[in-house]
This record gives C-alpha cells, sequence and structure tokens, in this order.
C-alpha cells in the first residue's frame, strides 16, 4: 500500500481544480482527501518566484493498480488553466488534506474535454448541438440561458459559416453578449483573431510551447503574438486565441474543414494576457476579488466603501475584520478619484493589499493610460515618487526640433542629412493618441521611426518596435542612455529622451542598420538603468519587494530584461488576483488616504 499526494501548485486560485476535488472526493475505488494550501515563499528562495503559490492536493493510499488508474484519471479531468504552474506525484507519511469538500467555487466552463469531441467534431452525429448536455462541466447551462443562441440549429450555423467564407461579417449572440466575426480586420479596438486551426498555428504566428498550452487552457485568454512575416499583416502584434464558447468552437470547425486558418472576431470580452515572471496575468481583468480566502494572507480594512477608477468601480463589503472587495468594469455612479497622476499609487496599494505588504517596497507602473512611475514606499508606509516617464511632444516636428537644440545636434543633423526619408516620416508624425499621458508608448513610437520602421500610427509604431526587439537575434546591444533629471518645481525625477534618442541616432550613423538589435538595445538598456536605480533607492528605503503594474508590460522584452538586471538582487511580482491596469487601480483606490468631494 502507498501513500501519494497529486499537487497542482498555481498562481492564482482555479475554481475548476475546486470543483475537480470535490468532485473526486466521491471517486470509489480509493478513499480520497483534498485540499488547498497557499504556500508563502520565504527568504532567498523568494528571488524569481511568486510570493505566493496555490496548492491544490488530492491524497489517496492503495495499491500500484489503482494508483495508476486514478493518476490516469486525475491526467484526464485537470484540464491545463493559464495559471497551472506545476504538477507532481510525491510519496507521503500522512494526509494533509479533508474528506470535506472545499470552499464552494463558482466553476463554470464553456466546454470540456468530454463534450467537445461531440459537438465540435464535425463526423460526430451529435456536430453542432450548441445545447447538449455536458455532465461533466454542465456547459449547456449558458447556451440555455440565452434563447436566442440556443435557438440556432446546426443548419444554421453551416449558413453562417457560409457567410463569413463569401466575405460577409456577421453579428451573433453568444453567452457573454454579441460577437462580430469576418475575415477581413475590424476597426473595434477589441479586434482579435480567431483560430479555426490549431494545428497550423506555427505557421501563422510566432510562439513558445508555453504560449500554445496557454491559449489552450480552459481560460482560452488571448496573447499578443507577431505574425509570420510571409503573411505580410499590417499589425506587428495581434491578440490570439483559441474557441473560447461552443458557438465559436462550432464555427471555427465549420471553417477549418473548409481550409480557413483564422478570422478576426470582435466582442467577444476575451481579455489579453502578459506573462510576468512565470505567471500569466490579464492586462486589463472584468473583474476582480479579493479576501482573505482568495489571497492566503490577512485583507486590510478599506477607507471606502466603493470608488471608481478608470472604467472600473470597487466595493467593500464583508466585515471590517473580514473585508471582500470586488473590482469590476461598471457605469455605476461612485466617487470617482480618477487621476493620471495617481495611479501608480493607486496600484502599489492594490498590490499591497493583495499581498499583505504595506512597507519597504518599490513599484514599477508602466502604462498607456495613466502617467507611467516609479514609487517607493517606506516603512512607515510614506509613498515618494522616484521617477516620473518623460511626456514627449504631440507633433513629430517638436521632436525633431528638440532634437536640434539638444547637446547632439550636431549628430542629429548628420543623421536627418544622411536619411531624410527618415526626417519626413518624422516630420509628419502625428503622436497627440500616445501623448496624452507620460508613457514608453510615445517613446517606443519616435524610436521605431529613428531605426526605419514604418507603420500608419504612432500606436502601430510602438507595436512594431516592440515586435522588432522579440525578433532579435543578435548576441550582443548597444547601450543606451537614460540620464536622470529633476522636473522643474517638483521632487520628482524623469530621465532625458533626447539622450536616449540621440544614443540611438549616434549609433545609426555608426551604421549598425539592424532595427531588431536596436529595438532590443532600447528595452535591455532601460531595464539596466531601472535595475541600477532601484538598487540605489534600496540603500534609503529598504526594498523587500519590487512590484511591476501596468499595460505596458505586456510588452515580454522588458519583462524578461528586467527579471534578469532586477530580478537577481530583489524579490518581483505582479499582481495574482486581480490584473496589471485596470480593476487593479480601483482596488487600490479604496485605500486611498483622500477624502472625498462632493
Amino acid at each position: 500500500m502507498k501513500l501519494l499526494r497529486f499537487e497542482f501548485d498555481c498562481s492564482r486560485q482555479v475554481p475548476w481544480y475546486g470543483y475537480l476535488c470535490n468532485q473526486y472526493l466521491n471517486y470509489q475505488p480509493l478513499t480520497l482527501t483534498v485540499g488547498l494550501k497557499a504556500v508563502q515563499v520565504q527568504g532567498d528562495a523568494a528571488l524569481q518566484q511568486l510570493p505566493i503559490t496555490w496548492r491544490y492536493f488530492i491524497e489517496a493510499e492503495g495499491e500500484q493498480a489503482a494508483l495508476e488508474a486514478l493518476a490516469n484519471a486525475l491526467a484526464q479531468d485537470f484540464l491545463i488553466s493559464t495559471y497551472l504552474l506545476e504538477s507532481r506525484i510525491i510519496p507521503i507519511e500522512q494526509r494533509l488534506g479533508s474528506d470535506k469538500p472545499l470552499a464552494d467555487t463558482n466553476a463554470t466552463l464553456a466546454f470540456c474535454q468530454h463534450c467537445q469531441p461531440q459537438f465540435g467534431d464535425n463526423q460526430h452525429p451529435h456536430f453542432a448541438q450548441l445545447s447538449l448536455p455536458c455532465a461533466h462541466c454542465h456547459g449547456e447551462v449558458a447556451i440555455t440561458r440565452k434563447p436566442e443562441l440556443a435557438a440556432l440549429q446546426p443548419a444554421d450555423l453551416v449558413q453562417l459559416a457560409k457567410q463569413l467564407l463569401d466575405g460577409s461579417t456577421i453579428t451573433l449572440p453568444d453567452v457573454h453578449g454579441n460577437i462580430q466575426l469576418s475575415r477581413q480586420p475590424m476597426t473595434s479596438a477589441d479586434c482579435a483573431v480567431l483560430i479555426c486551426n490549431p494545428n497550423t498555428l506555427s505557421q501563422q504566428f510566432v510562439l513558445e510551447n508555453r504560449q500554445v498550452l496557454s491559449l489552450s487552457s480552459i481560460e482560452k485568454p488571448l496573447l499578443l503574438l507577431k505574425p509570420q512575416a510571409e503573411l505580410k499583416l499590417t499589425s506587428a502584434l495581434l491578440p490570439v486565441g483559441f474557441a473560447a464558447t461552443r458557438l465559436q468552437q462550432v464555427l471555427c470547425e465549420l471553417l477549418r474543414v473548409k481550409g480557413v486558418d483564422w478570422i478576426y472576431i470582435s466582442g467577444a470580452q476575451q481579455p489579453v494576457f502578459a506573462n510576468i515572471l512565470r505567471a500569466d496575468i490579464p492586462a486589463h481583468a472584468n473583474s476582480s476579488h479579493l479576501s482573505s480566502a482568495s489571497t492566503g494572507a490577512p485583507l486590510k480594512e478599506p477607507l471606502h466603501d466603493d470608488v471608481r477608477f478608470g472604467a472600473y468601480v470597487a466595493h467593500s463589503s464583508g466585515s471590517h475584520k473580514q473585508p471582500v472587495i470586488e473590482s469590476t468594469i461598471s457605469d455605476a455612479q461612485v466617487w470617482d478619484s480618477t487621476n493620471a497622476a495617481q495611479a501608480a499609487e493607486c496600484a502599489a496599494l492594490g498590490l499591497a493589499a493583495e499581498f499583505a505588504q504595506h512597507s519597504n517596497y518599490a513599484l514599477l507602473y508602466f502604462s498607456r493610460q495613466f502617467d507611467s512611475k516609479i514609487v517607493t514606499c517606506d516603512s512607515n508606509g510614506t509613498f515618494a515618487p522616484f521617477i516620473t516617464l518623460p511626456k514627449l511632444p504631440s507633433a513629430g516636428s517638436a521632436i525633431a526640433a528638440a532634437m536640434q537644440q539638444s547637446e547632439h545636434g550636431a549628430v542629429w543633423q548628420k543623421f536627418v542629412a544622411k536619411h531624410p526619408e527618415i526626417e519626413q516620416r518624422l516630420l509628419a508624425l502625428d503622436l497627440s493618441s500616445v501623448t496624452r499621458v507620460a508613457s514608453l508608448e510615445a517613446l517606443w513610437s519616435v524610436a521605431a521611426v529613428i531605426v526605419g520602421i514604418q507603420a500608419d500610427n504612432a500606436k502601430a509604431l510602438a507595436q512594431a518596435f516592440i515586435a522588432a526587439a522579440m525578433s532579435n537575434r543578435s548576441a550582443n546591444s548597444p547601450r543606451i542612455d537614460f540620464p536622470l533629471t529633476k522636473v522643474d518645481d517638483s521632487s520628482d525625477s524623469s530621465f532625458v529622451w533626447t539622450k536616449a534618442i540621440g544614443s540611438l541616432v549616434s549609433f545609426r550613423l555608426a551604421g549598425d542598420e539592424d532595427e531588431a538589435k536596436l529595438a532590443f538595445a532600447m528595452n535591455d538598456s532601460l531595464a539596466d538603468f531601472i535595475a541600477n536605480w532601484i538598487e540605489r533607492l534600496d540603500l534609503n528605503v529598504g526594498i523587500k519587494c519590487v512590484y511591476l503594474a501596468g499595460d505596458e508590460f505586456t510588452n515580454p522584452v522588458l519583462v524578461k530584461r528586467l527579471g534578469l538586471r532586477l530580478g537577481k538582487n530583489f524579490p518581483m511580482a505582479s499582481s495574482q488576483q486581480q490584473d496589471l491596469d485596470g480593476a487593479l487601480l480601483a482596488s487600490g483606490a479604496l485605500y486611498l488616504r483622500q477624502r472625498r468631494g462632493k
């Protein structure tokens, strides 16, 4: 007889895993115990690891054959989660779990490995039956709640697929609202790529094995991927995902058999995920939940009951000692604390609440929607801004004029004389869409023009610059300067953006034409400067952790370089229960020491 524990370590709680643990309490061949444990990482081991890992486990004692049968069943049922970090089987001396169900969780799946081969396979007799009952995931429930969706018959779906094949854009009801589908790009801000044929994914987009697993996970996230050059798409990076609902799955299958590899989708309400320090995190989640049970640590009592920040509203409920915070996209009329300059502090407060660390940390908040900053929190819980990213002029002509008047004026003059076409593109560049707030996006847009990248607008240039950095294969990269300077009438600092662009121009003049290497150099050098700044701040603050927040961290190059440059000396973390730049800010705003306006 052997006693084994099957462990599933996750970056956050996975409701479906809790549901499965409870289901396995009814497993007849063996007597099982289950549990969920928050594992706190301590000391030197915390470097480059998540502060908290959530461990689901199932324990069983029995003969070899019975344990092997259980292992096979668990492997089939515990579908991959994007939050799953590691799974293992270990021999144990005694049980830690219980025969009592885990706390009730709201676990839902659109489909699972039991029903998807039936309604989603064109050769199966149940193909295209959206309301097909499933005793395992109960995915039909979401369909039956939408009468207009449940009314769609297989013949209707075949006709809809034909309309897509003929080039039409169609609007359909789905479980989370209406979606639009088309074989042509759509102008909506949430337009994404829906993969019809997963077998050709790597032929269409550049991705790692880890990303394939994430796309296949039960959460069905969107990932920003670089299209293969052969596709000749105008977008340098695209949100890409697999079918997330039964309707999408059937339409994808109908298109796949007709040779369609992917289409565009809008309105699906799937968040774009970024891989931050081993964990997959949504840039903007639809909602988040914080409580002592979900964070694994005592949750500090908020200072406000409800508050708005941006598009999100956060509400505190429960008792004073056991508060519960819910943050969601909402138009509810509550106190509005939205302030671009205050976003970094709100992000810091949201992270401090989640990790129950309210002092001695630094936050890197790099955002496209609010002012990007580096702030510190000392042993008294007092915030101090260290640096706000520079706010560039909103016209390319003003950029050129600033470079001409900078210490790099002579080098700039030689550069534009050698590359008049680049000067003309810069003079025509409109940066107004990326200069509303202090961000990296504007700097990346200008740098993209300098290295020779062409795109339709400033935002597209910034994305193309990141995509170029992702393509770097050079072993060495130039060093770009990001020298600090004091901001007038403020204790805050910034860096001299003309110096950074001047460094880039110097390398171009020296004959470096490798746009991928230069784009990588900008990211790598910035990460190196940040690491040096944090080490200096540590002398005064005593930094125990460095947090990352903000949707600019969907840039995988910057995240990886920061992990290498900064993570070797400091524990680093990002939100595990919330997101990078949405619900997190609203949660944090509940802790603002600010009097409400009338």
